[in-house]
């Protein structure tokens, strides 16, 4: 995007046409020079807008978006989920601590708490009231299953964290996009104020002319309906226009009925070097749904493991630690120590069924990524090959474009001589009309194609955002 707006050199200017799109070509790249458009006349004082204003440049319209889009703001809850599943994993791991107390009021047998009779000794104690208070503590000393579950949940995050960029990208490519239909359509109603203008002063001339017994009722006639025809054109391009900037204020999550004014003007993007094989093994390096991809394979060979893992033992230490005694004596301190193994005989085809449905994820995975490179090749193939097309689509536009200026000057210099009607007037009229049209689509064409490769590379959010 450029936001300058030099006349560029060597291209003539249409007599009387007012404004025009100038497209020149300087040494390798191409430059687009643009009027910009009259600012808008003050309000009166004390009178209230009502309707906010923003001007945005490219770059801060993708910033806006990326900071305020609905479908954004979801990936990044779902990073803050897979990051609390983290943790939930990790703490399995940690040890629990507990603090306890409790107090008990109890009768008993005697005879059964100890296990055998008590001959002589009371049958029932009690009732008698005693309490309990300290910590206890429990950590797992060996559990593979539980570490492999662990690193799991962290691939799992760091999918979920390259499907957010994934999404960042996907808006910004609609961002991008959306922003260069508004300044396609920009340009096109600059394109028709100045035919309207020309238009204007055609039938003005054709009027005199008419007056001064050079020119017929005829030429006069044509010359009104060719303003018509340009002024409806003109209406066609400022719907295009009012849409194109709603649309994009619904991607940028405005408020309804915010007015939008586009600070960059199109401009022949800074073509990419290099070829195929370096832009495609780019897109395979930072594409983000292939990292999403290396990711949850990673946390399906880990799930996978943890499966594997339940068949072997684990280690478990649990201790407590506190006071016991009855309510009315001194309280004596107690701690218990213990060390468990736990082996497991038999799961009834839990682990097979959870390594079954790792090795599934993972084959699932597989293919995804064979689709995804693919998928990527032919998105820079198409993008290259669209981009070298719209450059030199470019080059012929812009020459068509200073001809049909040429052809219009020449035109009406016959016309005002009196040696020809305004039938060719009217004729380099409708071709400038079409070499000005299409001036404009290849110069959108190119910028679109530059920001498909850039999509296709996974670089679309660092080129435009900066």
């Amino acid at each position: 995007m450029s936001r300058t707006s030099p006349r560029a050199p060597g291209v003539p200017r249409v007599p009387g046409a007012g404004r025009v799109l100038l497209l020149a070509l300087a040494g390798a790249g191409a430059t687009w020079a643009q009027v910009p458009l009259p600012a808008p006349a003050p309000a009166p004082s004390g009178a209230v807008s009502p309707r906010a204003t923003v001007q945005l440049t490219l770059a801060q319209a993708l910033r806006t978006a990326l900071d305020q889009n609905p479908r954004v703001q979801q990936s990044l809850l779902a990073i803050a989920e897979s990051g609390d599943d983290r943790r939930a994993a990790a703490a399995a791991l940690m040890p629990q601590v507990a603090a306890l107390a409790y107090g008990q009021r109890a009768k008993n047998n005697l005879d059964a708490f100890i296990g055998m009779p008590t001959p002589g000794g009371p049958e029932v104690v009690g009732p008698f009231n005693w309490g309990r208070m300290g910590v206890e503590a429990q950590v797992s000393l060996f559990d593979l299953s539980l570490w492999k579950k662990w690193r799991a949940s962290r691939h799992a995050e760091d999918a979920t964290r390259a499907q957010g960029r994934a999404v960042r990208e996907e808006i910004a490519a609609l961002v991008v996009g959306q922003y260069l239909r508004a300044l396609r359509a920009a340009a096109s109603v600059q394109a028709g104020e100045s035919r309207v203008e020309l238009a204007e002063a055609l039938a003005k001339l054709a009027e005199n002319q008419q007056r001064q017994g050079v020119g017929t009722k005829l030429d006069t006639l044509r010359s009104q309906v060719q303003l018509q025809t340009e002024r409806q054109r003109l209406i066609q391009a400022q719907t295009q226009r009012r849409t194109a900037l709603a649309g994009l204020g619904r991607l940028l999550d405005l408020a309804p009925g915010t007015r939008i004014e586009l600070a960059d003007t199109l401009a022949a993007p800074a073509l990419p070097g290099g070829g195929f094989e370096e832009a495609y093994q780019a897109g395979l390096a930072q594409r983000p749904e292939l990292a999403a991809l290396d990711a949850r394979e990673r946390a399906a060979e880990n799930l996978r493991q943890a499966a594997q893992g339940l068949r072997l033992p684990t280690l478990v230490a649990t201790g407590t630690y506190g006071s016991t005694g009855l309510q009315s004596q001194p309280w004596a301190t107690t701690y218990q120590v213990s060390l468990g193994l736990r082996v497991p005989l038999f799961t009834g085809g839990l682990v097979s069924s959870h390594i079954s449905r790792a090795k599934s994820e993972q084959s699932r995975v597989q293919e995804a990524r064979r689709d995804v490179r693919a998928q990527v090749g032919y998105e820079v193939e198409v993008a290259q090959a669209e981009l070298d097309a719209a450059a030199h689509e470019v080059e012929v536009a812009n020459l068509a474009a200073t001809l049909s200026t040429e052809v219009l000057t020449q035109a009406r210099h016959r016309f005002e001589a009196g040696v020809s009607s305004n039938i060719e007037v009217i004729n380099a009229q409708d071709e400038l009309a079409r070499a000005t049209d299409n001036q404009i689509s290849a110069l959108y064409r190119l910028n679109q194609s530059r920001a498909d490769l850039a999509r296709a590379t996974g670089q679309l959010e660092t080129f435009f955002a900066r």
